[in-house]
């Protein structure tokens, strides 16, 4: 297995899941920072406005118990102080969320259509802009704790009864600031698949000039919402998504790790058992050359050759280690064959050569149990073959020989003809 490439595979991965992920991350941050702007206008209150994020509505509440009368005493343009007549009304200020998110930290900016005085507001501030003689007069306060609280107070004001009460004007406006504390500045997220609106209303109270105590309201057409959408990240599918994916990468981690543990502690069982395998079939071999004193080191250089035959033949690792043992043990029938014919210097007899040809069917009978590398036997047994049919010890031809005994046959005649014998002299390459 490519561990190697494995890793790249998993860090490349891990990359894409994290750039997504911050990707999202961003994405939602910009969605939530985003200030958004609705504008409302008394004369577009009929019209269809679902499509929009929010819906505004500024009426008043309506009931005789809503209005008062308050007179005033001012000066006329003369400079002659007289007695005006004001009726109160409460003005309800209806902010409906038509999103599946929250709304958060909105403002509601309120043009003043004439001269009124305003007296309160529930629950927040009212940042009034008021504009006198010219001189822009901009103060937030909390209408209801003023007087009490010895407010230091910048805009022009009047106080009639124990009641504040600021003038503006005719395209003066004022500023809606949701109180905190009582949870006005958030909107909770709609249900529009139910049709279950969330809302707040927050009211203020206006004086209006009247006339006979005629107290017919007066209609705010014109005010600017200011707000922010909150879309939370944990309830997107996607975040869920990409949360799925780092823990099946993690888990596909933890199991390649395990993977790689076993693995590598069955190379090294496998390296170990490779070793005692090629340490005792070498010792076992080493018997052989040294009872074949002509051939000493044979057996090892031809199963160094076999085994770079099997290599540059394209077989595995494994494959190619499994002939390094069989050439290893090609001529382990040798054992039996008598030292004074495996040594003789002189050309061996018809009868004695008879008898070196023994050591192959020899070599079967000793690796007729051996089953754990597969190719063992025939290796020994018919590495004397040749392909013209004229080799031993059955006269096999062609590819009737098995695979393996053609590699070792090779590997075997090559060493031969590149070593000394007491039959022949050491051939060039």
């Amino acid at each position: 297995m490519d561990w190697r490439k494995q890793i790249r595979i998993f860090g490349c991965s891990l990359g894409i899941i994290v750039v997504l992920m911050l990707a999202l991350c961003i994405s939602v941050n910009q969605f939530n920072n985003q200030e958004r702007v609705l504008y409302y206008s008394a004369a577009d209150a009929e019209e269809d406005n679902s499509a929009k994020d929010c819906a505004v509505t500024i009426k008043p509440r309506g009931g005789n118990t809503d209005s008062w009368i308050k007179r005033i005493q001012e000066e006329n343009e003369s400079g002659v102080v007289e007695e005006r007549q004001y009726a109160g009304i409460i003005y309800d200020m209806m902010i409906v969320n038509q999103t599946e998110y929250v709304v958060r930290d909105w403002t509601l900016e309120v043009l003043v259509p004439q001269d009124s005085y305003i007296n309160n507001a529930w629950c927040g501030q009212l940042e009034i802009h008021q504009n006198v003689t010219g001189e822009p007069r901009v103060q937030a306060l909390d209408l209801r704790k003023c007087i009490e609280q010895e407010v230091d107070i910048v805009l022009e004001h009047e106080v009639s009864v124990g009641d504040l009460m600021i003038p503006v004007y005719g395209g003066d406006y004022f500023v809606y600031l949701p109180s905190v504390g009582d949870h006005e500045d958030v909107i909770e997220a709609s249900d529009i698949a139910s049709g279950e609106y969330k809302s707040k209303r927050v009211d203020f109270i206006a004086y209006h000039e009247t006339v006979n105590e005629d107290k017919t309201p007066v209609e705010y057409p014109d005010a600017v919402l200011r707000y922010y959408l909150n879309k939370e990240l944990t309830a997107l599918p996607t975040f869920w998504g990409l949360v799925a994916a780092f823990g099946i990468w993690g888990v596909c981690l933890i199991n390649a790790y395990i993977v790689y543990v076993r693995t590598k502690r069955l190379l090294a069982e496998t390296e170990r058992d490779a070793q005692i395998i090629e340490q005792s079939i070498s010792a076992f071999m080493g018997f052989i050359d040294a009872k074949d004193t002509t051939t000493n080191g044979h057996s090892k250089r031809v199963a160094k050759y076999a085994k770079e035959l099997a290599r540059r033949m394209g077989f595995t690792e494994s494959e190619c280690n499994r002939v390094y043992y069989i050439g290893l043990m090609h001529d382990c029938g040798k054992i039996g064959i008598p030292d004074a014919i495996l040594n003789k210097p002189d050309k061996l007899t018809e009868e004695e050569f008879e008898i070196i040809k023994t050591h192959t069917t020899q070599g079967n009978k000793i690796l007729e149990e051996f089953t754990s590398i597969e190719g063992i036997k025939e290796g020994a047994l018919y590495h004397h073959e040749r392909y013209d049919g004229a080799g031993y010890p059955e006269g096999l031809k062609g590819d009737a020989i098995p695979l393996i005994a053609r590699i070792i046959c090779v590997a075997d005649s090559f060493d031969v003809m590149n070593s000394e014998r007491c039959y022949q002299q050491k051939m060039t390459k």
